[in-house]
């Protein structure tokens, strides 16, 4: 007899539910609040909300990600739909142009919860907790080219143009892919960051389940053996996504993510965790590798970029 396959209904709807509430209830409050402590109230709705993001994610870990499990097609099935869930938000906003706060924050939670099965998929390979290591240093060293050189920079000035000329016209593709929070002042919800980063957020958090490592921040100084299940929680990656934007914002640069939050999850996870820091020859090897690539695909963008030759 076969295994009926139980879908978990509920913790879909409660991650739905944490974001909308956040969203607007921030909103309602920044409406109300004076515009001389906006600029500080603006942090304020950047951590609260990444906290509900980090809530979901626990939700997803402890109540959805059980159910997948090794099962590639029900890890298939799950990113089919909730793409197409993520492709019927989008059409009236990107065809029809229509704007909607509420339609973008459930095209926002869609993606949150692609995010966690991507990034649990992508954790499935590794076998050794030092694999942090090269996977940090590939995705940190990506991010720093696309931000600096590659696409992401071009992404960044298409997203600037856009909202600098109040949102005429029809809006870049890759605006659908960025995490849009409630600012004061703004009558809609404004992008903070890629969704890309909480990827690699959720991908870091899995790891550390997978491996039996406690990420939250909450309980870092607590022992080794414990496991992570506190009620409260909050990825330690997480913090490195929070000083990547604080530092953007403050200085009023474009700045990767990523180099962030790798660096932060790493300095954290090696200082408990004797394992992380323990390279083998593979993960040496891997990390060679990855530096080199890197260093030889950005020499060859910039070459081609600044059409450095005869003629």
């Amino acid at each position: 007899m076969r295994r009926r396959i139980r879908i978990p209904i509920k913790p879909v709807i409660s991650i739905y539910l944490i974001w909308g509430l956040g969203t607007f209830g921030f909103q309602a409050l920044g409406r109300i609040l004076p515009e001389t402590i906006w600029a500080g109230f603006n942090y304020i709705i950047i951590v609260g909300l990444i906290a509900c993001l980090a809530w979901m994610t626990r939700i997803y870990q402890r109540r959805i990600e059980p159910a997948i499990g090794t099962n590639t097609v029900r890890r298939l099935s799950w990113i089919g739909a909730l793409t197409l869930i993520f492709i019927i938000l989008y059409l009236p906003v990107g065809q029809a142009g229509l704007k909607s706060n509420t339609i973008t924050a459930l095209s926002t939670a869609t993606l949150v919860l692609l995010a966690c099965v991507a990034g649990h998929w992508l954790v499935i390979p590794l076998k050794r907790p030092s694999e942090f290591i090269p996977i940090g240093m590939a995705v940190a060293l990506s991010d720093i080219f696309s931000v600096f050189s590659g696409p992401t920079r071009n992404f960044a000035e298409d997203i600037s143009d856009y909202y600098r000329e109040g949102m005429t016209g029809p809006a870049p593709l890759v605006n659908f892919f960025l995490v849009k929070m409630p600012m004061p002042g703004n009558a809609y919800f404004m992008p903070v960051f890629g969704i890309s980063d909480w990827v690699v957020v959720a991908l870091l958090s899995a790891g550390a389940l997978r491996f039996s490592m406690n990420d939250n921040i909450f309980s870092l100084a607590e022992s080794t053996q414990r496991q992570n299940k506190s009620r409260i929680f909050f990825p330690v990656a997480g913090i490195g996504l929070i000083f990547s934007i604080v530092a953007a914002r403050s200085m009023d640069l474009y700045l990767p993510a990523l180099p962030f939050i790798v660096i932060v999850f790493l300095s954290a996870m090696a200082a408990k965790y004797p394992a992380v820091r323990k390279l083998g020859i593979e993960e040496i090897r891997a990390i060679i590798f990855v530096g080199t690539l890197m260093g030889l695909l950005m020499a060859a963008f910039n070459f081609i970029k600044n059409g450095i030759g005869p003629g």
